[in-house]
């Protein structure tokens, strides 16, 4: 079978843009279009002629239609939306494979290990310049406490981070 060329494929693509297509059906309309050219092709006409057979049924009312369809039958259920994220509602009719879902889904764990790791690099910071600000390293109670719990921080960021990097039972995008 014949595969259409990128600037068919483009020819295809601009005709459902201008039809008023978007981005949530573009894809699969080009993909379709493309299957019913291809096999007008496969039955002896040129490009010019399989084109001319499918795009008049590709007007602007069946592309709207379409659209107004797909957003219907995927759109979420009320009891859907009640139990839904607001990542989910953001993401509804949006494409989630590009990366900001996955993002956004990560972003709290993230913000807690820099937090912790923020602050324990602080705080050892803090209890360092106290030391030399003194001139020894004495184990008083208050520098040695600044001190443990800059650590524990610093600690709990890197295992933290350990853990996910390195969890076998996560898959793991290509």
């Amino acid at each position: 079978m014949e595969k259409l060329t990128a600037s068919q494929l483009t020819i295809l693509q601009n005709h459902l843009i201008g039809a008023g297509s978007n981005d949530a059906l573009l894809g699969e309309l080009a993909d379709h279009l493309a299957c019913e050219v291809e096999r007008y092709i496969q039955l002896g006409s040129p490009f010019e002629a399989a084109l001319g057979k499918v795009l008049p049924d590709v007007n602007s009312k069946a592309v709207r239609y379409l659209r107004e369809t797909y957003q219907h039958e995927t759109a979420m259920t009320i009891k859907q939306l009640q139990s839904a994220s607001l990542d989910d509602i953001v993401f509804e009719f949006r494409n989630k494979a590009y990366g900001a879902y996955d993002l956004r889904q990560a972003y709290p764990n993230a913000l807690k290990k820099a937090f912790f790791l923020g602050i324990g690099i602080f705080l050892m910071l803090m209890a360092l310049l106290q030391g030399f600000s003194v001139g020894q390293w004495s184990f008083d109670r208050l520098l040695m406490f600044v001190w443990a719990l800059g650590v524990s921080s610093v600690g709990y960021a890197a295992w933290v981070w350990y853990q996910e990097s390195f969890d076998l039972t996560t898959v793991r995008k290509p």
